[in-house]
């Protein structure tokens, strides 16, 4: 409840500033860009928490608690993404734009505008809609769970309820053995089996060692020390009917059913309307001061977490023999090996180019005061936001040694706060997740809004609307598109998680944008129809990759993801089709 409670005073404030800022817009200049106000500190710390959002706190999280220590190599994406970054910064704020598909609307006419405003809407959707899945899952763990209930043989039990809550199992004391918990589905002899291995503390390493050196299947089974409990958590991809019975328990300890208090799908409407209540009030203005708070409780939570969270975890001997112990997590030690470099790249590119192309830092440049502040604050950003995502993912890591059961890997972070930090840096931390997931939200829903209102609104629809209209549509936008990514959040897979939508979210952005914006700024021969060719080229071979291409590769190129062929079809279309054609009047 405390933490609930802390979150809930942060909000507070959140929702005055918010207030108070609102009564400050005036024109879209102020909603849009903040009246091109904001110094170069207060834009560090505001392009730090718009990108230090849930893709790297839960996204690189979860993959660092998947993978372990060879997740450190992820934020290298952003660090040379961000260096290339600041040798534009000077460029892009002398353009004065309001938004990216303006800069190439500018460039290349009004059909590479359109095209390049429905990719962005698209990749934010995506971004936006797992950051309404953050905000509920934060939700849904911090107000717990139902009182547990027993669990009996041949009682029904469905689909739902397996996925929604779990089965925990808890063996008698001093019980050394196995224990099967079984679920058998209706109409269907067939039995789902999840062996769990309750082995004595002083054999524990030594009996796994021999399990996992031996032919037998160790398809979902688990081994706990004695006196631990088991969360038992069926795949649901392989929960292929609504209805099952429980068909077998263990003779030793007993299974509990727990559900949490606040569902996941009412968590996650309760964070989307805060979020989208939020950004219509103010636009950039409110977000620029509320993330001068989050960027510095994001630096303050992680500089005093990792060693405490390092030093709670016995260190390198305390993580390795925990991992060890964990089964098939002994790479979770290891730096190189891990990532084939195919995914090296498959994980690094969609950020660089995300980065080298980011709506929302360009806004942020854009209100910048004037083109030297905009430079600072991105070469500032370069080594604050390496240091951060090290951080997160170190954190994770260090976490995931303390943490065996693979349902909290998901929000590992958000476990780590709940259950195994220090109350007081437990309470800092799930208030710094919170405000990192709002941060992330709220910007990448201001930036749709504000395109489609520059780039479509205004341009084409209704030039001569003045200030007032313009922001109350703004605002009215925000609503409509943040319904849009409450849909788009509930039409992905619960499996599905965080690091891999985030991926394809920045490969839609990156492949379709990042080139004709690069070639808009810095490439003279660059032509309206080369720049239409590459956004066309990298949204769809983006959206076709996975259901009608992959597929088609031989077996050892079947790792390759979306971002490569992509980039290259993005790229390569932009110039040969610019090398053929000319340049139009609009050009």
């Amino acid at each position: 409840m405390i933490y609930l409670i802390a979150i809930l005073i942060y909000l507070a404030v959140l929702t005055v500033v918010g207030v108070v800022k609102a009564k400050q817009v005036k024109t879209q200049d102020d909603f849009a860009v903040a009246g091109r106000s904001l110094s170069p500190w207060v834009m560090v710390l505001t392009m730090l928490a718009v990108w230090i959002g849930t893709g790297s706190i839960l996204g690189n999280a979860e993959e660092a608690y998947n993978s372990g220590m060879a997740a450190l190599i992820i934020p290298f994406g952003t660090f040379f993404g961000l260096i290339l970054l600041s040798f534009i910064a000077t460029k892009a704020r002398d353009i004065e734009a309001c938004s990216v598909p303006e800069i190439i609307g500018n460039r290349f006419g009004t059909g590479a505008r359109f095209l390049a405003v429905i990719a962005l809407i698209m990749a934010y959707m995506v971004i936006v809609s797992y950051q309404f899945n953050a905000g509920g899952g934060v939700l849904e763990v911090i107000t717990g769970d139902k009182a547990p209930l027993s669990v009996a043989m041949d009682e029904a039990v469905t689909k739902k309820q397996l996925t929604r809550g779990q089965l925990i199992y808890t063996p008698d004391t001093n019980y050394v053995g196995d224990a099967v918990v079984s679920i058998q589905p209706d109409g269907n002899n067939e039995t789902l089996d999840y062996t769990i291995h309750v082995i004595a503390e002083d054999k524990f390493v030594e009996t796994i060692n021999a399990l996992k050196q031996s032919d037998d299947q160790l398809e979902n089974v688990v081994f706990i020390k004695a006196g631990d409990r088991s969360h038992i958590q069926f795949d649901e991809e392989s929960l292929n009917s609504e209805h099952y019975r429980i068909s077998g328990l263990p003779r030793e300890g007993k299974v509990e059913y727990f559900e949490p208090k606040l569902s996941r799908e009412k968590a996650t409407i309760i964070a989307a309307v805060f979020i989208i209540i939020y950004t219509m009030l103010a636009g950039l203005k409110s977000l620029a001061s509320m993330d001068v708070i989050t960027g510095s409780i994001i630096t303050i939570s992680l500089v005093i977490a990792f060693p405490v969270m390092w030093f709670m975890a016995g260190g390198w001997d305390g993580m390795q023999a925990s991992y060890l112990a964990m089964g098939a997590h002994e790479q979770h030690m290891k730096f190189w090996g891990v990532y084939s470099p195919i995914h090296i790249l498959n994980y690094l590119l969609p950020v660089f180019l995300l980065v080298m192309g980011d709506a929302n830092q360009y806004q942020r440049i854009f209100a910048s005061r004037n083109s030297k502040g905009a430079k600072q604050a991105v070469v500032t950003l370069i080594f604050a936001a390496l240091a951060i995502e090290m951080l997160i993912i170190a954190t994770a890591w260090v976490a995931g040694s303390m943490t065996p059961e693979q349902t909290n890997g998901r929000y590992i972070l958000i476990h780590a706060a709940a259950h195994l930090m220090p109350q007081a840096l437990g309470l800092l931390f799930m208030v710094t997740v919170v405000g990192v997931i709002i941060s992330t939200a709220d910007s990448f829903l201001l930036v749709p809004a504000t395109t489609f209102i520059n780039d479509i609104y205004c341009k084409h629809i209704n030039p001569k609307a003045d200030e007032k209209r313009v922001v109350l549509i703004s605002r009215a936008l925000v609503v409509l598109f943040g319904v849009i990514a409450y849909f788009v959040s509930m039409a992905f897979s619960a499996s599905t998680g965080f690091f891999k939508k985030a991926l394809l979210a920045y490969t839609i952005y990156g492949s379709a944008i990042t080139p004709s914006l690069m070639a808009a700024m810095f490439w003279k021969g660059a032509t309206k129809a080369g720049a239409i060719s590459s956004i066309l080229a990298g949204t769809v071979v983006t959206l076709i990759w996975a259901p009608c291409l992959k597929g088609l590769l031989p077996e050892n190129l079947q790792e390759v993801d979306a971002v490569l062929p992509a980039i290259f079809a993005s790229i390569i279309a932009l110039v040969v089709v610019s090398l053929n054609t000319s340049p139009s009047k609009e050009s």
